[in-house]
């Protein structure tokens, strides 16, 4: 395992900007989590790339607008605006997630796909509250079981992401939202195995690009 040491800056720390970490800092995603711990984080990365990219009656546009709901309930500020921008980029208007959070049932999607957030909603926020007529309100919209495990799948993945990444403390900032949007959109969820002896030149590349974003 190989392990990166940041330096704290005092004036981020009292404002409460840097993570909570040592060996992370206000330009680290989750990748910098899931790297540093990659015997027990790296299978995930496996799991969301087959969970957000597999053979689905789902398009990749329809999964990241699922993801950044999710997101939004638990306003996860690095995950909401990660997916938010993945979303986008497949398509998907900022203004159609904001108005799901607001109310699903007057939002701009398919009438059969508010069942789908409706029980996304209470999977996130009451999931012990869940019922059969839950369930029966997605299948009397058109969908299966299969179509609703799917669904709950990407809702899990999220809830974890949103509690890994706001117990870690990372933020991140609308630079570092486009960028990890950007790489979903062309690369997806995958992470090879080597990473970690890369990880050095992914951190310049990183700054790097990062400048472009901001400029």
């Amino acid at each position: 395992m190989i392990h990166f040491k940041f330096k704290r800056n005092k004036t981020h720390q009292k404002k409460g900007l840097m993570p909570f970490f040592t060996h992370l800092n206000e330009l680290s995603d989750i990748t910098d989590i899931t790297w540093y711990d990659r015997k027990r984080l790296g299978p995930l990365d496996k799991a969301a790339e087959r969970i957000m990219r597999g053979k689905s009656n789902f398009t990749y546009a329809q999964k990241e607008l699922f993801a950044a709901y999710v997101s939004g309930l638990n306003t996860c500020s690095f995950c909401f605006g990660s997916h938010v921008a993945v979303a986008k980029n497949f398509g998907v208007s900022p203004k159609v997630v904001e108005a799901l959070l607001e109310e699903i049932a007057s939002a701009p999607v398919e009438e059969n796909e508010k069942p789908l957030f409706n029980y996304l909603k209470k999977l996130t926020l009451s999931a012990s509250k869940l019922t059969q007529k839950d369930a029966d309100e997605v299948y009397y919209a058109g969908w299966s079981e299969a179509d609703l495990q799917e669904v709950i799948l990407v809702g899990c993945l999220f809830n974890f992401y949103n509690r890994l990444l706001d117990g870690h403390g990372v933020k991140g900032n609308k630079a570092l939202y486009n960028l990890g949007a950007n790489h979903l959109y062309k690369k997806g969820y995958s992470v090879p195995w080597f990473i970690g002896l890369i990880k050095k030149f992914i951190k310049k590349s990183k700054l790097k690009k990062l400048r472009e974003f901001q400029a």
